[in-house]
């Protein structure tokens, strides 16, 4: 006589713990893709404008040539040739060192928000649970 189990069989306590051990890997393998793709996505959404400004940049390089042998033919009208270039010199120099500074002090750098945001919410909830209390 074949035995045959019920169909309604209650998992044992190893089933129960493999189970939370696989959801809780799982889990833990998808909150560290959260901030790898939320990085993928803000790098991709970027890469066009980098494109933009790089080519912007080229053209204000040219044109920051060009200003230059301008400036300094100008100062050369009243100064030796010499003299000009030096000018023009310290005042490009004195000029770039305040606008860097100036986006320098304007910087902002952000963090993945949304994943610091999940991980925040993973551990209140998960207090909750550990402490007995209703998740809110």
């Amino acid at each position: 006589m074949l035995e045959s189990r019920p169909v309604y069989e209650r998992p044992g306590y190893t089933t129960l713990i493999g189970r939370i051990r696989n959801n809780v890997r799982t889990y833990l393998r998808k909150q560290i893709e959260l901030p790898k793709q939320e990085f993928a996505e803000i790098l991709k959404a970027n890469l066009n404008a980098v494109k933009w400004f790089g080519i912007a940049f080229a053209l204000l390089f040219m044109m920051i040539i060009a200003l230059a042998v301008f400036v300094i033919g100008l100062i050369a009208i009243w100064l030796p040739l010499w003299a000009a270039a030096l000018v023009a010199l310290v005042l490009f120099g004195g000029l770039t060192a305040f606008l860097g500074w100036g986006g320098y002090k304007r910087l902002e750098l952000r963090g993945p928000t949304r994943s610091i945001q999940s991980i925040k919410e993973t551990v209140r909830w998960a207090k909750a649970r550990v402490l007995g209390r209703n998740a809110s």
